[in-house]
C-alpha cells in the first residue's frame, strides 16, 4: 500500500499566496467580445489537387510573404522567401524566416506552400538532430513527440507575430467506415495525421478546391467552405458553401462573401465533370438533393 504524504505547510501556504496573486491580476469580462471582422487576420488552409490554383490563391492575399517549402512557383508574382536558393528547402531556412518576421512589421500575411513539405523538413531535422533514421526508432513515441514539439513551437512563434497565415496542402481520397460498418470515400489533406491534427485545430477556415462544370458544361474551379462526411472543410464565418475560385485575385470573392455579399453558387448550378473527384461528385449530388428537400419543406409550410 502506498502512503500519501501531505504537502508541507510552508509549501501549501506559498501555493495559496501564488493563486491569490494570480487571481488579483485577472477580472471576469463585463462585455461580450465581438468577432474579428478582418478576414486577413484569420488562419486558413486551402487544399486540393496539384495545379488547381492553391498557390495562386495564397499569393493573392495582400502583402503576402510566400514560404515555398515544396518548390518555388515560377509562374506566380510574389515575395518568395529565399527564392534564389530554392525557397524554404529545409527546416533551418524556416526558422530563419520566423526569426526575421519577429523583428519587423513587414508583411501582413504569411503563406506556407505546402504545409506537407514543411512538416517533412521538420521531421528530417529532428531525426538528424536526435540521431534517428525514423521517428519510431526512439521507443515509447519519444521521436514523434520530439517532432510535434519542434513543429508546434515554431508555428506558434509565427502565430504570435499577429499575422494572418495561409497554408496549402494537396488532397487525397481515403476509404473510411461509418459506425455501422458501411465503407465510403472521403477527401482530406495529404499531410500527416499528426500535422493535420494540429493545423486543423488552429485554423479558422479549411477550404477544399474542386473541379466542377456549370449548366453549359464550362469548367469551374470551386472552393468548398463547409464539409460533411465525404469532404473535410470548415468555416468560422457564415460563408456560402460553394464559391468560385478565380484565377486572378482569388481571395477577393471570399472576402466579399465574408462581408455578407451574395456571391455564392447554388449547388443546382454545378455538375460533376471528368476531373471531379469521387468525393466531390458525391458532395454536389448530396447538396443538390438537400436543396430539393428544403424547397419541398418550404412549399408544404406555405
Amino acid at each position: 500500500m502506498i502512503r500519501k504524504v501531505p504537502p508541507k505547510k510552508g509549501k501549501l501556504l506559498g501555493l495559496k499566496k501564488s493563486v491569490a496573486a494570480d487571481s488579483a491580476k485577472y477580472q471576469l469580462p463585463e462585455e461580450m467580445k465581438e468577432p474579428c471582422d478582418d478576414f486577413f487576420r484569420y488562419m486558413i488552409l486551402i487544399y486540393g489537387r496539384p495545379g488547381i490554383g492553391k498557390s495562386s490563391f495564397a499569393a493573392s492575399f495582400p502583402d503576402t510573404l510566400m514560404l515555398s517549402a515544396e518548390r518555388v512557383s515560377k509562374g506566380i508574382q510574389c515575395f518568395d522567401f529565399n527564392a534564389e536558393e530554392g525557397g524554404v528547402h529545409n527546416w533551418e531556412v524556416f526558422q530563419a524566416a520566423i526569426k526575421l518576421l519577429e523583428k519587423t512589421d513587414r508583411f501582413q500575411t504569411v503563406a506556407i506552400d505546402t504545409i506537407d513539405a514543411l512538416y517533412n523538413h521538420c521531421l528530417r531535422y529532428v531525426c538528424q538532430k536526435e540521431g534517428m533514421t525514423h521517428p519510431s526508432d526512439d521507443g515509447y513515441g519519444k521521436g514523434w513527440d520530439a517532432i510535434k514539439k519542434e513543429f508546434t513551437h515554431w508555428l506558434d512563434r509565427l502565430w504570435a507575430t499577429g499575422r494572418g497565415v495561409v497554408f496549402t496542402s494537396h488532397a487525397k481520397e481515403v476509404e473510411v467506415k461509418s459506425h455501422t460498418g458501411e465503407a465510403y470515400t472521403r477527401i482530406q489533406p495529404t499531410m500527416s495525421g499528426q500535422a493535420y491534427a494540429f493545423i486543423k485545430a488552429k485554423t479558422d477556415f479549411v477550404f477544399y478546391a474542386e473541379y466542377y462544370r456549370d449548366d453549359q458544361g464550362n469548367p469551374l474551379r470551386i472552393l468548398v467552405t463547409a464539409g460533411d462526411d465525404v469532404v473535410d472543410a470548415k468555416s468560422a464565418g457564415n460563408l456560402p458553401r460553394f464559391l468560385q475560385l478565380q484565377k486572378d485575385n482569388g481571395v477577393q470573392i471570399v472576402v466579399d462573401a465574408f462581408a455578407g455579399e451574395d456571391v455564392g453558387i447554388a449547388p443546382d448550378q454545378l455538375r460533376a465533370g471528368k476531373q471531379t473527384s469521387k468525393s466531390g461528385g458525391s458532395l454536389i449530388q448530396k447538396a443538390r438533393m438537400e436543396k430539393i428537400k428544403t424547397k419541398g419543406i418550404i412549399k408544404r409550410k406555405k
